[in-house]
């Protein structure tokens, strides 16, 4: 399959889109590779989960556009679920993965699709459902957030997480606060309308959960996850900052069980919402 091709009809373009090779298959199904790039964090596992969300939810666009003389289309990620499986690794940077996508349903406004990821065994699953919005639609609901593209930089911005300022930490919760999104930070996602990515609002939430974790455990300790459910309930420019609110929902140490619920601000509006269920 021809990437730039591809990316072109669904408005993503490199450094977000990390698939070195892309295949369709026989029953309409895509298959890509790509390297993981995040290094910080305590999750265990061969790639970050936010990281394997992004991976995931690109390929199910790629596989709704594969084989089809198509416009340009912007797929809005609006709900997904990620899921691991057994057989996961540990991690290490630059270590090669295949996924795997097919749609579920697909039509002229949405589009549900499903992906695996494998290191030679499959290892975690995402379902994604997006809203389809051709460019004349899109350009008219954002036209706002148009800017001129960031002059694109060496390397990928995404293998860095996004700074926070962190307020002290409750009992069972956690608040923290970004500075605006400089158009860098977002490159190759929707360019021209730099946005916050989905998959980078879950890995920042990500650290917030994290540090939570740390403060009721009373140490710093890996994870892993289990399940995340997020939903994005707008696009959001990057030009705002966001704060990021978790809760711990469901602690026991005896079951080395963890459940959060976090939700993320823009202003005093909810735009994202996260439920995680974490393992110690």
């Amino acid at each position: 399959m021809d990437i730039s091709t591809i990316c072109d009809r669904i408005a993503v373009q490199a450094p977000y889109f990390a698939f070195g090779e892309l295949e369709g298959l026989a029953d309409g199904a895509v298959r890509g590779v790509f390297a993981s790039e995040q290094t910080a964090g305590y999750e265990r596992g061969p790639v970050a989960s936010a990281e394997i969300g992004r991976h995931l939810a690109i390929l199910g666009s790629c596989a709704a556009v594969a084989g089809r003389a198509t416009e340009r289309i912007y797929y809005l990620a609006t709900r997904a679920r990620f899921s691991t499986l057994d057989g996961a690794q540990p991690r290490e940077t630059g270590r090669i993965f295949e996924a795997t996508a097919e749609t579920v349903s697909h039509d002229r406004r949405s589009l549900r699709a499903q992906a695996i990821v494998s290191d030679g065994k499959p290892f975690a699953h995402l379902h994604c459902d997006y809203q389809a919005l051709p460019e004349r639609v899109f350009t008219r609901l954002f036209q706002d957030y148009r800017a001129e593209e960031a002059a694109a930089a060496d390397g990928s911005p995404y293998r860095e997480p996004i700074p926070l300022e962190f307020d002290a930490p409750q009992a069972l919760s956690l608040a923290a606060r970004s500075q605006p999104l400089a158009p860098a930070r977002c490159a190759g996602h929707f360019p021209g309308y730099p946005a916050w990515p989905v998959a980078i609002i879950a890995e920042t939430i990500a650290q917030v959960v994290s540090r939570l974790l740390h403060h009721i455990l009373g140490q710093e300790s890996e994870y892993s996850v289990v399940r995340t459910d997020i939903a994005a309930l707008k696009l959001v420019p990057a030009a705002v900052p966001l704060s990021f609110h978790a809760d711990c929902v469901s602690a026991s140490r005896t079951l080395s069980h963890y459940v959060f619920s976090a939700r993320v601000m823009w202003g005093e509006e909810v735009v994202a919402t996260l439920d995680t269920e974490l393992r110690v």
